[in-house]
C-alpha cells in the first residue's frame, strides 16, 4: 500500500502520520520493521542515523526484512527537498514495482509532505494517481469549529468549551491548527476538565488581533469604501482565509454594539468598558473610535446584514468572497 499525505495544514497531516506509525509500533514494539527517510533533514533510518545516500531508500524497499516481515517505510519531504536524481529514481521504482507494492500486504509506504506540493511535478502526479492520497487543507468555518471540539475530546474527554470561548479562540489565534492545539492544551490544563469559558481564553491566550481588520472598519466608518475594498483584497492576496475575515467583521461589529451600549454609561472609559464587557482592551479602544462614526441604529442594521450574509454563506446561497465585497459595497 502507498499512502500520500500532504497539504497546507501540516499539523493535521503530521497527526495522521503519527497515528499510522503508532498503530504499526503496537505490533512491532522495537521498530525493527520501521524505516524513516526525512529528506528535509537528511535521510534517516530506524536507527536514527542520517544519510543523503539516495540508494539507501531503494535498498530498504528492495530488501526483505527477515526480523520483521511487516514493514512501514516513511518518506518525508522528498518532493520539496529531494534532488532531481532522488525523485527520478523513486519514480522509476514506483512505476516498475507498483503492482507488487499494492499487492504486498506486509509493506506500507507513506510519503509525507509538510505543505502543498506543486501539482505539475512528476512525482506528485504519479503519487496522486497510484497512492491513497489525502490533502489536508486549511480548515475554516464549521469544519474548524468541529475540529476544535474533537481535538478537545482527544486531549481530555471530560473537557469542553462554551460557544463564546470557541468563537473567541478562533478570533484570537486564527485557523492555524498547530497554534490552536497549543492554546487548547493550556486551556484544558488550566480548567482541569471543566468547560472552557470566554474569560479563560482572555486570561491565557495571547490575542493575535490583526490591526488591518480594524483599519478596514475605520475606512468603512469614514465612508471610504474604496479603501475598505482595497484592504479586504490585501488580506486575500496574502493568503488570509476569507471565512476568517468575515468572522472578524462579525466579531468586531458585535463588539462595537456592546461598546456603544456602554459608552455613555462609562463616559467612554475604555478600561471600565473592557472590565464590564470582558473584551480585550485593544478591541474596546478601537471600537470606541467606530462608535463615534456609527449611530446605534445604524450598527443594528449592519449587524443584521452580517447575520443575513452569514446564513446565505452557510446555506450556499452566496460565495464567501462575493459576500465580503457585498458587505463593504452595500454598507
Amino acid at each position: 500500500m502507498i499512502i500520500f499525505l500532504y497539504g497546507e495544514d501540516s499539523f493535521r497531516s503530521r497527526q495522521k502520520l503519527l497515528e499510522i506509525k503508532n498503530k504499526f509500533l503496537v505490533s512491532d514494539t522495537i521498530g525493527s520493521g520501521l524505516s524513516v527517510f526525512n529528506y528535509g533533514a537528511g535521510a534517516q533510518n530506524s536507527t536514527g542515523k542520517n544519510s543523503r545516500n539516495k540508494q539507501q531508500l531503494l535498498d530498504v524497499l528492495h530488501t526483505p526484512n527477515l526480523l520483521a516481515p511487516k514493514r512501514l517505510v516513511i518518506v518525508q519531504n522528498i518532493i520539496e527537498t529531494g534532488t532531481d536524481i532522488e525523485k527520478d529514481d523513486f519514480i522509476m521504482y514506483l512505476k516498475k514495482y507498483e503492482k507488487q507494492i499494492q499487492a504486498d500486504t506486509d509493506l506500507v509506504i507513506i510519503i509525507w509532505e509538510g505543505n502543498q506540493p506543486k501539482k505539475n511535478g512528476k512525482l506528485y502526479k504519479i503519487l496522486d494517481k497510484i497512492a491513497k492520497a489525502q490533502n489536508f487543507e486549511k480548515l475554516s468555518d464549521l469544519k474548524l469549529n468541529q475540529w476544535i471540539l474533537q481535538r478537545i475530546k482527544e486531549i481530555r474527554n471530560e473537557s469542553g468549551i462554551s460557544k463564546d470561548a470557541l468563537e473567541k479562540i478562533i478570533i484570537f489565534v486564527g485557523s492555524d491548527t498547530n497554534s490552536l492545539d497549543k492554546e487548547l492544551q493550556k486551556l484544558i490544563d488550566y480548567t482541569d476538565g471543566k468547560i472552557i469559558q470566554s474569560a479563560d481564553v482572555d486570561i491565557l491566550v495571547q490575542a493575535n488581533l490583526d490591526t488591518n481588520i480594524f483599519n478596514t472598519i475605520d475606512a468603512l466608518s469614514s465612508g471610504n469604501k474604496k479603501e475598505a475594498l482595497r484592504l479586504v483584497q490585501e488580506h486575500l492576496k496574502k493568503g488570509d482565509d476569507p471565512f476568517y475575515i468575515f468572522s472578524m467583521f462579525v466579531y468586531q461589529f458585535r463588539n462595537i454594539l456592546k461598546v456603544a451600549d456602554l459608552s455613555e454609561q462609562y463616559h467612554n472609559n475604555d478600561y471600565a468598558i473592557a472590565k464590564a464587557t470582558g473584551l480585550h482592551p485593544f478591541v474596546v479602544k478601537k471600537s470606541l473610535n467606530s462608535v463615534r462614526n456609527f449611530p446605534l441604529a445604524k450598527l443594528k442594521i449592519i449587524y443584521q446584514k452580517l447575520s443575513d450574509l452569514d446564513t446565505q454563506i452557510k446555506t450556499g446561497q452566496i460565495d464567501i468572497r462575493v459576500a465580503l465585497d457585498k458587505f463593504v459595497v452595500e454598507l
